[in-house]
């Protein structure tokens, strides 16, 4: 059996392999491309917002004929009432408002539902049935030319940020190692290949920020030298973090996030437009004004095609940890996550925070992460505390005691 080649620390590969670009973007998060294809390319958002017109109009109408009606159902009331079980005072006297306002709510809600169904099942089916009627196989035609454009426009966006990944990283901040830190972390990451079984690597690049992060694109890594500082530069955590982002390039996570983005990109265009609007729209009107034009293109990414992606996102951080833990690096891996779960992850509540959360919750990564035959303890001391003289802690306490 010819040995493998070794790694090359510090040569930017051009990707994981054909057989990851293939399977981040044609073979994995299926339900994630197919909300992307749909939403950006059949008209989601404008099937929304007519079935908002619709709903609006018919509210408005059911809520007059509701109170017409209310108001009858009385008078009708009152005459049953004369020849079964006469009143002195009738009923449309005693309670004119109260039919009025009952009618008009039962009316309204019923108005509402049916405008809003009505308007967006046309708004949806219409274009098809008139596609249909010229000849019966132009609907199939207009099919598969949108979801050929979609994934032609999502090939061209991973091709253009692969290409462009450097330019990017280089203008948001990172840099090339310097001498002293290629001498300490090219080592590292070259064993921490071979342990995953890699033949080539990704380039390195540093992030000067304080914030303790680091992060896989489709030809490089960053790390931050703020994760770098907060670790003491503890060579069995570091190397754990640079397998779990080794494990990310070399299934091409930054792919499969580049293509669910690249088949939705007009939709996500008009979503990123949207946002930045009401960031800088300052004032209450004029962002009420926003958010009128477009919450049908905001529901429609932040309530459909982002939950559908965001449990890929969450999977792969899953999945890297396991090649981490896989590859030798369980324990470091864990303390990084036990000592770093307040720099990060924080309170998990609302549809953001929740359904569109791109990690799992801390805790349950380090779950994973555990010996079945050890107990843990919940508060994990910082690498500086470890080191001062007279600690004997243990991070770790056997069963039973």
């Amino acid at each position: 059996m010819a040995a493998r080649r070794p790694v090359v620390p510090g040569r930017a590969a051009r990707g994981p392999g054909w057989r990851a670009w293939l399977r981040a973007t044609i073979g994995r998060n299926v339900a994630g491309t197919l909300a992307g294809i749909v939403g950006a390319w059949f008209g989601v958002p404008m099937v929304l917002l007519m079935a908002g017109v619709g709903g609006v109009v018919g509210g408005l109408a059911g809520v007059v004929s509701g109170t017409v009606v209310g108001v009858g159902v009385l008078d009708r009331l009152d005459t049953l009432l004369e020849f079964v079980f006469p009143l002195p005072v009738s009923s449309s006297e005693l309670l004119p408002t109260a039919a009025a306002q009952i009618g008009g709510i039962v009316g309204g809600l019923i108005g509402m539902v049916n405008g809003a169904l009505t308007l967006g099942w046309m708004t949806a089916v219409f274009p098809w049935q008139q596609l249909y009627a010229g000849d019966p196989l132009w609907p199939v035609s207009v099919l598969l030319g949108q979801v050929a454009v979609a994934v032609t426009v999502g090939a061209l966006y991973v091709w253009w940020s692969a290409g462009t990944e450097a330019v990017r990283l280089r203008v948001g901040g990172a840099r090339e190692l310097s001498r002293r830190e290629a001498d300490w972390l090219l080592p590292i990451l070259a064993e921490a290949g071979e342990r995953l079984g890699l033949d080539a690597l990704p380039r390195l690049l540093i992030d000067d920020r304080r914030e303790p992060n680091a992060s896989a694109g489709i030809r490089h890594i960053v790390i931050n030298a703020g994760l770098l500082e907060q670790l003491d530069h503890d060579r069995e955590q570091i190397a754990a973090v640079l397998a779990h982002e080794l494990a990310h390039w070399r299934d091409g996570d930054a792919i499969a996030m580049a293509w669910a983005k690249g088949v939705a990109l007009p939709l996500f265009l008009a979503f990123e437009l949207a946002d930045r609007a009401l960031r800088a729209a300052r004032i209450r009107p004029l962002q009420f004004l926003v958010r009128l034009l477009s919450w049908s293109v905001l529901a429609t990414v932040r309530y459909g095609v982002l939950p559908a992606q965001a449990t890929l996102w969450r999977a792969q951080e899953y999945r890297a940890d396991a090649a981490a833990a896989a590859a030798g690096y369980q324990d470091g891996l864990r303390r990084t996550l036990a000592y770093l779960r307040g720099s990060f992850d924080g309170q998990r509540s609302g549809w953001d925070r929740t359904l569109l959360a791109s990690h799992p919750p801390n805790e349950l990564r380090l779950d994973r992460l555990e010996h079945d035959d050890r107990v843990y303890p919940l508060h994990e001391e910082h690498p500086l505390v470890r080191a001062l003289p007279g600690w004997t802690g243990d991070s770790t306490v056997r069963k039973g005691w």
